[in-house]
């Protein structure tokens, strides 16, 4: 039981390398569960920084094409990154809560039925792994196993039952302020150059440089979700083409209409 060596591995993209050992084994699953955790922080930090590049652009790309003025262009930009900052970390936040809030409160009524009548809650999950291709007699067997565990039980309903993640549940904070941090340090981007540089050069500079954050961001997000590089890039870029787009012709064509 101590070497599983002979067991015969699936060919993929980490079967080379897949540890043998069973303590290795062990360590190695534990830190895929925290791996994905980390994963799905990064989603919500790529979120913020998204935003940020692409909401600022529009902003100040369409007031500098409206020749506002170098100090119109920097305090809208500067007001557009506080404001959006707070709006993206308060709706992370809530969201998160609410979230963990459902969580909580499914986990403690599922342990509250397990507690009351064990029974019923066994065959809920024997049905739930006879549905997922497993005979009766196999499903009651791993059910059987699993009620073994109050917290093995109630996880496995949580995740399987209700399609809930069983995770920390304390992590509205935290994604409040990665996602609010994330947008304020992406909106530098586009607003930097218009402190140091005419109208015209400034706009120039902002769209470039925002141009190479954005395919920089699209190349991690297509590594992180193991799409192809330079596709994810270019989708990434498209976007915040679009956005600069919108917001130069409403620059250029807003003064002329109202």
């Amino acid at each position: 039981m101590g070497d599983v060596r002979a067991t015969r591995l699936p060919r993929g993209r980490d079967a080379a390398t897949h540890p043998r050992e069973r303590q290795e084994l062990r360590d190695h699953t534990l830190e895929e569960r925290r791996r994905l955790s980390r994963f799905t922080r990064i989603r919500e930090l790529v979120l913020g920084f998204q935003d940020g590049l692409l909401v600022p652009l529009g902003v100040v790309t369409g007031l500098a094409s409206a020749s506002v003025g170098a100090t119109a262009v920097i305090v809208g930009g500067v007001a557009e990154a506080a404001a959006g900052a707070l709006a993206m970390g308060t709706g992370a936040y809530l969201s998160s809560q609410a979230e963990n809030q459902l969580i909580v409160s499914e986990i403690a009524d599922q342990r509250t039925e397990a507690l009351d009548h064990f029974e019923l809650e066994r065959l809920e999950l024997q049905i739930l792994f006879e549905e997922e291709g497993l005979s009766e007699a196999d499903a009651r067997t791993a059910s059987l196993a699993i009620g073994h565990s109050l917290q093995a039980l109630v996880k496995t309903k949580i995740e399987k039952e209700l399609g809930l993640p069983f995770h920390d549940t304390e992590t509205a904070k935290g994604d409040a302020l990665g996602v609010g941090a994330s947008y304020a340090v992406a909106a530098v981007v586009p607003l930097w150059p218009y402190f140091f540089f005419t109208m015209h050069v400034a706009m120039a500079f902002s769209l470039v440089s925002t141009a190479c954050a954005l395919f920089a961001l699209g190349v991690l997000k297509g590594r992180v979700a193991r799409l192809s590089l330079v596709r994810s890039g270019v989708q990434v870029l498209a976007v915040g083409a679009l956005s600069a787009g919108i917001g130069y012709l409403i620059g250029t064509l807003g003064p002329r209409l109202f």
